[in-house]
């Protein structure tokens, strides 16, 4: 079993970042995108994620991918599934009244390159792609990326990260 901690913001975060992939022949730039360090039952981990649409409009789409965290300056490499590299794909899918529905498949296969990390603009560039063919699905996305590190505030919190746009719930 595996389980996945999947936070999304009420309000989009607008930053000037690049985000796309290919699925065949379609090329797609997501909406939101998010690039962060954070720490999730005592493991400090990378994020990175992209998207397009929302649960509103039920055209929600997805992949993430998060990576252990050694220190900023070693960041920059390749990472599979074996170097403890996680990769997700998520969807919209219908739910009951008053619910949201997503479903989330983990990649066969997946590899991130981290192409440049500079620690002192916090900005990120690389490539990914990965398989998704386990339980009917059949995905291959190749992307690339270029985003600018999220940081805690200096509450404590993290600023808000880029995400669909959500609007209450539809009763």
């Amino acid at each position: 079993m595996t389980t996945h901690a999947i936070f999304l913001p009420k309000r989009p975060l607008v930053r000037a970042e690049q985000f796309e992939w290919r699925l065949g022949g379609k090329r797609k730039t997501a909406e939101f995108s998010y690039f962060y360090q954070d720490e999730f039952l005592g493991k400090l981990y990378w994020a990175i994620s992209g998207g397009t649409g929302n649960f509103d409009d039920e055209n929600y789409f997805a992949f993430s991918m998060t990576l252990p965290y050694r220190s900023d300056e070693t960041l920059t490499g390749v990472y599979d599934l074996k170097k403890g590299l996680t990769c997700v794909h998520s969807h919209w899918i219908p739910a009951p009244p008053g619910f949201i529905g997503m479903a989330t498949v983990d990649a066969d296969s997946a590899t991130l390159n981290i192409i440049k990390y500079d620690p002192e603009t916090d900005i990120a560039t690389g490539s990914f792609e990965a398989l998704f063919k386990s339980n009917r699905y059949r995905l291959m996305p190749k992307g690339t990326f270029t985003m600018i590190r999220v940081r805690p505030t200096e509450a404590g919190s993290l600023q808000l990260r880029a995400s669909p746009p959500q609007r209450p719930l539809k009763e």
